[in-house]
């Protein structure tokens, strides 16, 4: 074993304690990073990407004289992250030229629903993180405020101007695009389909390239190589085991994804979901979003399924 083996080891406890400190404030921050991104996709990624990230500065923290609260800190971290990732694709157009000028309060009465969410990327960067934080998720200006390093009249400014843009937005009647998914590889996603619910695994086993990965999203962890996929997840045992789960194309949110459906007694119920990225008509990268529970949970709904709890591996 190699020293950065060893290493691995011993994080293993660290994270297992990190891990459970999290736990109890997982829901929140993915409903969070969903407000923020608008997409349940980029929300798990954000998600995932705060979680590591956190996990990565901890070491940081040793040095700090006051008391961390770790729901702030993972927050604040997902935040950070997002308005970093703003900048640099620049996803929003709006300048953040005097958003920390305090701006008059905006009295008139904004109903907060699902269409005035949709209406964030009409805001910059920062007026939609202090927008969500303090409207959806309840944080005082003064918790905002800490957050993003900012004062608490700046961030009562920031807020009476989103919610007088989003007002504005609203009523000029402004609606969300709609994005329409192309699936370049159809041929292949169909021929996968196909070969699953045969439960054909040398079919399946020919669809890998011979350096493909297999991921578990939420357990960040990755298989590498097409011998190492064939010896894990898909063991001949695994596949002759799901019998009665059968598998269907399926456009989630702006995305082609295959979902995995167990047929029972009571009816369907969903089982899992996953994406695939092609090359050469064959699958370079495999994502299973299983272990992902408040993406599938949103996913079940948005399905009108209901969702099979987790198994024990």
């Amino acid at each position: 074993m190699t020293d950065l083996q060893v290493i691995g080891e011993e994080s293993l406890d660290v994270w297992g304690k990190y891990w459970k400190l999290v736990q109890p404030y997982r829901k929140q921050l993915w409903n969070y990073c969903l407000r923020l991104t608008g997409s349940p996709w980029d929300a798990e990624d954000l998600l995932q990407d705060t979680v590591l990230k956190a996990f990565a500065s901890l070491s940081a923290l040793s040095h700090r004289q006051q008391q961390l609260n770790t729901k702030a800190y993972l927050f604040r971290v997902a935040t950070n992250h997002w308005l970093d990732q703003c900048r640099r694709t620049g996803r929003f157009k709006h300048e953040e030229l005097n958003d920390e000028i305090w701006s008059e309060e905006y009295a008139d009465p904004l109903e907060i629903n699902e269409a005035i969410y949709s209406l964030l990327n009409h805001l910059t960067p920062r007026q939609a993180v202090v927008f969500i934080l303090m409207e959806s998720f309840r944080f005082t200006a003064k918790e905002v405020a800490e957050l993003l390093a900012s004062t608490e009249g700046a961030v009562n400014g920031l807020l009476n101007r989103a919610r007088k843009g989003l007002y504005e937005a609203r009523e000029s009647g402004t609606e969300l695009k709609k994005e329409h998914v192309i699936n370049v590889h159809a041929e292949s996603v169909q021929a996968f389909i196909d070969a699953y619910n045969r439960k054909d695994y040398i079919g399946l086993v020919n669809m890998l390239l011979d350096q493909a990965t297999f991921s578990f999203v939420e357990m960040n962890s990755k298989e590498y190589g097409k011998e190492t996929i064939i010896k894990y997840s898909l063991n001949p045992n695994n596949v002759s085991k799901s019998h009665d789960i059968y598998a269907k194309s399926c456009n989630l949110f702006g995305k082609h994804a295959i979902i995995f459906i167990r047929q029972t007694e009571q009816g369907p119920i969903l089982y899992d979901v996953n994406t695939m990225e092609w090359e050469l008509n064959k699958i370079a990268r495999w994502n299973c979003y299983y272990f992902c529970r408040e993406f599938m949970q949103y996913v079940a709904k948005e399905l009108g399924l209901p969702l099979e709890p987790v198994e024990d591996f």
